[in-house]
């Protein structure tokens, strides 16, 4: 946690008004301000740190998208086959017609519109079926990542931002932390529950919306805390677009970064409404090892999946001078198999073998490809691990699993709209259908791009983010009885607590012991975390704290709801997955009821 603050809460006695807030500043965030921005309107964006301290400049690999002209596949690619590639990764949970619009929209909607902001993708020395030089990551059974080498997010962001900066419709705000959305519902207790199509919720009981539009719930607006100047401010807003990312940060290791504690899920379930499919976790297989990190950055440094996908076949050892592929035992793709096969096969084996780390192996020895090679196409990762004292050209890296990717979140339409009026949510706060148990690598930003421009044009098509819409009256933050804190220990002590208590008992291997044990915890915090926040004036470590205990109970619930092994849910005393059933009429994969449940 930060510092806290040592001047006291102020509160804005003014009500900023737009038509349009976006919360959050990553790749799903910034292309809808833009989207919508070019369509006349005005846009308030709301950054948690500063523009450039987000997930997606973390993001090393690629977007998916099968290229094609006139809608014809250039070489031997299919947008069929990009849609089954996902539907397997997801393990009988995604949707297939959210999976045809991403296979179909990815490359014009996402690739050409990324280049017309700005964005340059690695072109082929050769150019064969296309002038691209794409990856082939693990899951995908055709070459269709577009990248730039290995620091394709930042290069996003960078482009981004600096269209943002100079686009006129566009007010930039950073340092604003959301509080909550603005409407007066109360929570008292959680209701899990499995749907007929498989998916799990959890979601508030006995809410009591109080705010209405047109007869339907509505969202009018936002609370934020100006972190710079440590002031309260209310925004009223026709349309309102969470983008805050995922929630990755609730667990100890992490390869996101300190933004990621489920800010925008957290406020969406405190208005009343479920949110979906959170037992999915997704951990990376291969995050940079370094017993000693000069800052936290180092610490959650990913090492790409292209580097054991197709193109290079780089391989998981168990020791440094091994030869076998440890992960064939579990996998007949081995090193290449999705992202929760090699996650769990790591797992288990540092766990049996009482390991620290196990090691990934692209030496020119291993994968064909020159040192040049490797130096050319992944300047960062080679860069990085040769100042941490690893020389990828001649020695293998040492890797571990970490958090990574939620692939539960706000349940939402084909455009990004939720059960709330008014109110959108895109990027990796949503659960579109798309990653269903288990995100297929590279998805995410292509997803992400795709429904922020598709939430953006929706909005302005179905006139939501008009000025006629902006609600009047929207009341200022209360204190209430609260004080300022003088002893921020139990925020500090609480946000360790929860996150250790996550990664030991609700990892990538769970038990229903250990989740009994993690439910009871996180319960006791909750209450302490309640009555600190209703106690005291509001900070950063407060607000974020109050949102991963959060999410970690709604994490713990569903993981316990689900008495199954499915994609990044693996669960030792049930190990087995429910039998999935396709939908003849939708195309739709539905997990059968449990016969304990």
């Amino acid at each position: 946690p930060t510092p806290a603050p040592r001047t006291f809460l102020r509160v804005s006695r003014m009500v900023y008004s737009t038509e349009a807030l976006v919360i959050g500043s990553g790749c799903a965030g910034l292309v809808c301000a833009l989207e919508l921005a070019n369509r006349g309107k005005a846009v308030s964006l709301w950054s948690k740190r500063s523009l450039k301290e987000n997930n997606t400049v973390w993001a090393q690999g690629g977007l998916s998208a099968v290229p094609h002209v006139d809608h014809k596949p250039l070489g031997t690619d299919t947008f069929e086959k990009h849609v089954e590639d996902t539907l397997k990764a997801g393990a009988g949970l995604s949707s297939r017609p959210i999976a045809e619009i991403v296979a179909h929209g990815a490359y014009e909607e996402v690739i050409k519109l990324l280049e017309g902001y700005g964005v340059r993708f690695n072109r082929a020395e050769t150019p064969g079926v296309t002038e691209y030089h794409l990856h082939q990551e693990g899951g995908h059974s055709e070459p269709r990542i577009f990248n730039v080498s290995d620091y394709t997010g930042r290069a996003m962001i960078e482009a981004l931002i600096a269209c943002v900066l100079k686009h006129p419709n566009i007010t930039v705000y950073e340092h604003y932390m959301a509080i909550d959305l603005i409407s007066k519902s109360k929570l008292q207790e959680m209701h899990c529950q499995l749907n007929a199509d498989g998916t799990s919720s959890v979601r508030p009981t006995k809410s009591k919306p109080t705010l209405r539009f047109r007869n339907q719930e509505a969202c009018v607006g936002a609370y934020a805390l100006n972190v710079t100047t440590n002031e309260v401010v209310a925004f009223s807003a026709a349309a309102i677009f969470l983008a805050t990312g995922g929630a990755g940060r609730v667990y100890l290791y992490s390869s996101n970064p300190d933004t990621a504690t489920g800010d925008g899920m957290a406020m969406y379930y405190r208005l009343g409404h479920p949110i979906t499919n959170m037992e999915f976790m997704q951990f990376h297989p291969t995050c940079f090892y370094n017993p000693n990190p000069r800052n936290p950055d180092e610490r959650r440094f990913l090492i790409t999946e292209a580097l054991r996908g197709g193109n290079v076949g780089g391989k998981l050892l168990i020791t440094r001078d091994a030869e076998e592929d440890f992960v064939l035992k579990y996998h007949p793709l081995g090193s290449s198999a999705t992202r929760d096969v090699v996650a769990k096969a790591i797992d288990t084996e540092m766990k049996r073998l009482g390991l620290p780390f196990v090691y990934l192996d692209v030496r020119p020895s291993r994968t064909g490809l020159t040192a040049d090679q490797l130096k050319a196409q992944y300047p960062d990762i080679y860069s990085h691990c040769l100042n941490a004292g690893v020389d990828i050209t001649q020695e293998p890296i040492p890797v571990v699993p970490a958090a990574h990717y939620t692939c539960g979140g706000i349940p939402v339409d084909e455009f990004g709209a939720t059960a709330v009026r008014n109110l959108y949510a895109i990027g990796e706060t949503a659960c579109t259908g798309l990653h269903g148990a288990n995100r297929l690598a590279s998805n995410s930003l292509t997803e992400a791009v795709l429904f922020g421009r598709r939430a953006a044009v929706h909005s302005v098509e179905e006139n939501v983010a008009d000025s006629t819409n902006i609600s009047e009256g929207v009341p200022e933050w209360e204190i209430g009885k609260a004080v300022q804190s003088k002893d921020e220990i139990q925020v500090a002590y609480h946000w360790d607590e929860v996150r250790r208590l996550m990664w030991h008992l609700v990892g990538i291997a769970r038990t229903a012991d250990r989740l009994l044990m993690a439910k009871a915890r996180i319960e006791a915090i909750q209450k302490e975390v309640s009555q600190y926040y209703w106690s005291y004036t509001v900070n950063l470590n407060l607000l974020e704290l109050r949102n991963i205990t959060l999410i970690a109970e709604v994490i713990i619930r569903a993981a316990l709801l689900r008495r199954e092994s499915r994609g990044g849910h693996f669960r030792l005393d049930e190990p087995l997955p429910r039998r999935a059933s396709i939908d003849a009429e939708t195309g739709d994969q539905a997990v059968e009821d449990h016969p304990r449940l």
